[in-house]
């Protein structure tokens, strides 16, 4: 047996708690949107203020921007102008029309103008860039769902010319009924790779053209993706293109919770597609405690080498809101762990949990929709990500007041640093029209000028309001531009899972209530076995607040937060 020191430490800062039992599973299948639902609301509650960086760009009072992966909003041209777009509304829907909205900025940071881009009933925007060998003719285009009035159908579209704002209004389209939620890319060779998802089944389906629409081929559909999660990606230096997707379980029952995450390669910009590939391939539980959920993301770096992101959720016989963010590259063909333990509490596996006061929304985790950026002039590794590592900071209603976190690789994302809050907005408690909750970010893919460029919403009352979560409010658009080195690239860590790791130190009840120490306690004489769990009373009548607990022996340090309450 091993003999290790334990200390106690006060941080003399007091907190508020809430309660730390997880909510438990629910075997039925949340409520998934159609994209046509008619929302009953007041009017919205006006912008209040708050710290959200970046530039205002225009504004929603639709703050749910995707139905799945967020996928990609913003893309900068090789003349270095941002395109950006999402989903506007300027009252409670229907009662006011709902669009495509654009907006355009150039190189020397002059914004055009907020422009509606699609037809009302539109949304659900995607959005890239023509690729053409000369920059001045990458113009904008999008895809997004529309009702014609004889259906739901999938749409592309292109600006007139390179920031010029005029829309067709002549889109074209797939014309199948029912194929929207669109996510497409450009790729070199000038074929445009579409993804939608289905109104009616639980399937996806892949299309590609190569006449800019005007004509479309379905090669492949994928059954049992009832999660709709999907995404395309284009290489910029070839003509690769690859379609990543999660697809259901199906042996468990509750399988739009559990998804394998899958994808497919083609390398002539989407004529031919390689198999299908399994690249979690997730076993039953306790095997395996992890499972994909309806998010995704990918890239392909320097040397044209693939990265897959995902958020995964804890599978155990007691609750499911649990999350991590997973890294896969096809060079090491290992998945590794892109997010760090929280700082506010600790949990036994590192997860980011939710409580049963505290709702990251329906569809949502703790630690979710991942977005990859390589910096093309090194290779370098950026994973950003939208959640919540502290479980406190909600809004009145409960939601989670999500921030922006960034992680870094230097090697091809074998290992990570640890998790950086890049927004740290934190807001708990906040009213509607007050809640500060960045949500629905999507980054430019690649690294300008050192830096890393991202759109997203300021939720202004956290909850996704078609979800039914909270209220209309009125909520900026914003684009922020960040120097890359605000994720510091230090303090690399091994993301892998160790089958026999060091002790580990977690500290049962906690928070507590009991009497349970004195400022500085030393347990140097007590024994702990590796594995076995110990049991240490420390009594004393320090006063309610945060407090360090710290295992250490001759090679091995860990410390852990604890929180006692009145």
């Amino acid at each position: 047996m091993k003999v290790f020191k334990v200390c106690f430490i006060v941080l003399f800062l007091v907190t508020l708690f809430f309660a730390t039992e997880i909510r438990k599973a629910s075997l039925e299948p949340l409520p998934k949107l159609r994209g046509d639902e008619v929302i009953q609301s007041g009017p919205p509650i006006p912008y209040l203020g708050g710290r959200s960086p970046g530039d205002s760009i225009g504004i929603t009072t639709y703050d749910y921007q995707a139905n799945g992966s967020f996928g990609q909003r913003l893309v900068i041209d090789d003349n270095g102008n941002i395109h950006v777009d999402w989903m506007w509304c300027a009252g409670a829907y229907p009662g006011t029309p709902r669009y495509c909205a654009w907006n355009f900025r150039y190189p020397e940071g002059t914004w055009f103008l907020e422009t509606q881009a699609a037809p009302s009933v539109s949304g659900y925007v995607q959005l890239d860039i023509v690729r053409d060998a000369n920059p001045d003719n990458q113009v904008s285009a999008i895809a997004y769902h529309y009702d014609p009035g004889a259906g739901y159908f999938a749409w592309v579209d292109t600006d007139a010319g390179q920031g010029w704002g005029f829309w067709t209004n002549n889109p074209v389209t797939p014309a199948a009924a029912g194929h929207v939620w669109p996510y497409f890319c450009w790729t070199e060779n000038g074929n445009i790779v579409m993804a939608t998802g289905d109104q009616n089944v639980d399937m996806q389906h892949l299309y590609f053209s190569t006449d800019q629409g005007n004509t479309w081929t379905n090669p492949y559909n994928f059954d049992s993706c009832g999660t709709l999660s999907q995404f395309l990606r284009a290489s910029r230096n070839s003509d690769k293109v690859v379609f990543v997707h999660t697809q259901w379980i199906t042996v468990y029952p509750n399988v739009t919770l559990d998804n394998d995450v899958y994808y497919m390669l083609s390398a002539d910009g989407g004529f031919t597609w390689g198999p299908h590939t399994n690249v979690t391939n997730y076993q039953p539980y306790p095997t395996d405690s992890v499972r994909g959920h309806c998010n995704v993301n990918a890239i392909f770096d320097r040397d044209d080498n693939l990265h897959i992101a995902w958020a995964g959720r804890r599978v155990t016989n007691e609750y499911w809101q649990a999350s991590k963010i997973f890294h896969w590259d096809e060079v090491s063909d290992t998945i590794t762990i892109v997010s760090s333990p929280s700082i506010y509490y600790s949990d036994p596996g590192g997860w980011w949990i939710a409580t049963t006061t505290s709702d990251p929304g329906a569809w949502r985790m703790p630690a979710d929709q991942p977005q990859l950026v390589v910096d093309l002039t090194n290779n370098d590794l950026y994973c950003l990500w939208h959640g919540n590592d502290d479980h406190n900071d909600t809004s009145y209603a409960g939601f989670f007041n999500g921030e922006f976190y960034g992680a870094k690789s230097t090697d091809g994302g074998v290992t990570w640093t640890d998790y950086t809050n890049l927004t740290n907005t934190r807001t708990p408690g906040a009213p509607s029209g007050a809640c500060d909750d960045e949500d629905y970010m999507t980054a430019n893919p690649f690294i300008l000028n050192d830096s890393i460029y991202l759109t997203y919403v300021e939720d202004k009352d956290s909850g996704a309001m078609p979800q039914t979560e909270g209220v209309f409010t009125v909520n900026p658009i914003r684009v922020w531009v960040f120097h890359k080195d605000l994720i510091p690239g230090v303090k690399e860590r091994s993301s892998f899972e160790a089958k026999h790791a060091a002790p580990m130190l977690d500290v049962y009840p906690n928070p507590f209530r009991e009497k349970t120490g004195q400022l500085i306690k030393d347990f140097s004489r007590s024994t702990i076995d590796a594995g076995r769990p110990t049991l240490i009373t420390w009594q004393g009548d320090e006063p309610p607040g945060v407090y360090f607990v710290q295992l250490e022996s001759e090679n091995f340090s860990q410390t852990t937060k604890v929180i006692k309450i009145k």
